[in-house]
C-alpha cells in the first residue's frame, strides 16, 4: 500500500535502512521504518509505504550481509534493506512470529556465507604467502628441500640428463673411442657398478688436467691428464670408486638442482629437456664443489665398493699422495678444485682402507704400456 505526503515518525522503534522501490532512484533512497500493527511503516523521499501480508525476510548483497523485507505493492516490487548494528535489533524486535522462521534462515545464510569469504581470503593470504614461504625453506633447508625433490626424480628422467651431458662432452672434448686407456677404465668402472639402476657410460677425453667427473644417470668421464698421473691402475680406480659413488649417491643432480634452481629440478622430473637451464648442465658439472658432508659420503660409498670389486682400497689414499707430491708451483691439479683433499682426509682414507686386509686381486691392466699410449705421453714430464 502507498501513502502520499506523510512526514517521517519519530516515535520510539524506528531504525533505518535503504528504500528500493518504482520511481525512487535505481540506488535506493535513505530511509526509516518501524513496525506497526505486524506491517512495516517505511518513510522515504516524503512517503510512506506499508508492507503487506506476503512479506518476506531475505539475505543480500555480494557477501549475503544486507538484510531486507520484500513485498510487492500496486507499484511493483519493494525492498528495504535495514542497516547493520542497532537498526538490526530494532527490526527483529518488532518483527512479526510469522516472520522468525524467515528471519533466522537469513541470518544463517549470511552466516555460512560469511565463514566462505573468512576462508577465501584466509586461502587467499596462504597463496600469497606460499612464494614466501618457499624462498625461506630454500634459504634455511635448501640441502632437505633439494633433497626431497630429487628423490622424486626417476633414474629413468635422471639417465636422459646424462645423455645431454654425454652430448655435450664430446662437442666440447675430444673423445678417445678405443685404446687400452678406454678398456681399462670400463674394466675398472664395470667391477664397481654391479647392480646398480643405472646403465653406465664411460668416457675418456684427451684432456690434460688431472680430473673425472660424474654426470647425473651414469656418465662418467676420466681425463687422460688424471691416467697419466696415476701410479697404478688401482690409483686410478680409487679415483673412478670415488665418482661412481658420487653418481650413486645423486650427489651431482643434488648439486645441479641447488646451483641451477628447482626449476631445473622439475624439468628433470616433468621430462622438459628445452629449458634453458639445464643446457648449463655440463658447466654446473665441471665447476661443482661439494660439500664435505658429500665428498665424506663418496669416499666411504667408493671405499665399499672397490672392497666389493676386491680392488685394494688404499689406492684412493695413495692418488691423494700423487696428487700432493705433483711439481712445487705448478697449478693445483682441476680435481683438487672441485674435490678438496686434506691431510687429514688421505689419514682418514688410509685408515678405513686398512679395516680390509685383502687379500685384492691385481686389475689385469698393463698400466705402463697403457699410459704410452696416451696423448701426450712422450712429452716431458710425463709417466713412463
Amino acid at each position: 500500500m502507498l501513502n502520499s505526503g506523510s512526514e517521517v515518525p519519530t516515535k520510539p522503534g524506528i531504525f533505518s535502512g535503504r528504500m528500493f522501490a518504482p520511481g525512487l532512484d535505481g540506488v535506493g533512497v535513505p530511509a526509516t521504518a518501524h513496525w506497526q500493527h505486524g506491517s512495516l511503516q517505511v518513510h522515504a523521499a516524503g512517503r510512506t509505504w506499508t508492507s503487506g501480508v506476503q512479506a518476506t525476510v531475505q539475505s543480500g548483497g555480494f557477501n549475503a550481509a544486507q538484510l531486507a523485507l520484500v513485498w510487492v505493492d500496486l507499484e511493483g516490487e519493494c525492498r528495504f534493506y535495514v542497516d547493520a548494528g542497532a537498526p538490526r535489533a530494532a527490526f527483529a524486535a518488532g518483527l512479526p512470529a510469522h516472520l522468525s522462521p524467515q528471519h533466522r534462515a537469513a541470518g544463517q545464510a549470511s552466516a555460512r556465507v560469511e565463514r566462505r569469504f573468512r576462508l577465501w581470503w584466509a586461502a587467499l593470504g596462504l597463496l600469497a604467502l606460499v612464494p614466501v614461504l618457499v624462498v625461506a625453506l630454500l634459504l634455511t633447508r635448501v640441502d632437505s628441500a633439494v633433497g626431497w625433490l630429487v628423490t622424486y626424480i626417476p633414474h629413468e628422467q635422471e639417465a636422459k640428463l646424462g645423455d645431454l651431458v654425454l652430448v655435450q662432452t664430446r662437442a666440447r672434448m675430444r673423445v678417445i673411442e678405443s685404446g687400452p686407456a678406454v678398456d681399462a677404465v670400463r674394466l675398472i668402472g664395470e667391477r664397481l657398478t654391479t647392480g646398480s639402476a643405472y646403465s653406465y657410460r664411460w668416457l675418456v677425453v684427451d684432456q690434460p688436467e688431472l680430473n673425472a667427473f660424474a654426470a647425473p644417470g651414469g656418465v662418467v668421464v676420466v681425463y687422460s691428464g688424471l691416467l697419466q698421473a696415476a701410479k697404478t691402475p688401482e690409483e686410478a680406480a680409487g679415483v673412478i670408486a670415488h665418482e661412481v659413488a658420487h653418481a650413486e649417491l645423486r650427489h651431482g643432480l643434488q648439486g645441479m638442482v641447488k646451483t641451477l634452481g628447482v626449476r631445473a629440478g622439475a624439468a628433470v622430473l616433468l621430462g622438459d629437456w628445452s629449458g634453458a637451464a639445464l643446457g648449463q648442465a655440463m658447466t654446473s658439472l665441471l665447476e661443482m664443489k661439494f660439500s664435505r658432508e658429500a665428498e665424506a659420503a663418496a669416499d666411504t660409498e667408493g671405499l665399499r665398493r672397490l672392497v666389493a670389486a676386491r680392488i685394494n682400497p688404499a689406492g684412493m689414499a695413495d692418488f691423494m699422495d700423487t696428487l700432493a707430491l705433483q711439481s712445487p708451483g705448478a697449478a693445483v691439479p682441476e680435481l683438487l678444485s672441485t674435490h678438496p683433499a686434506s691431510e687429514d682426509r688421505a689419514a682418514r682414507l688410509r685408515e678405513a682402507a686398512r679395516a680390509y686386509p685383502g687379500p685384492w686381486t691385481a686389475l689385469p691392466v698393463d698400466w705402463a704400456a697403457l699410459q704410452k699410449r696416451l696423448p701426450g705421453a712422450d712429452k716431458p714430464g710425463s709417466a713412463q
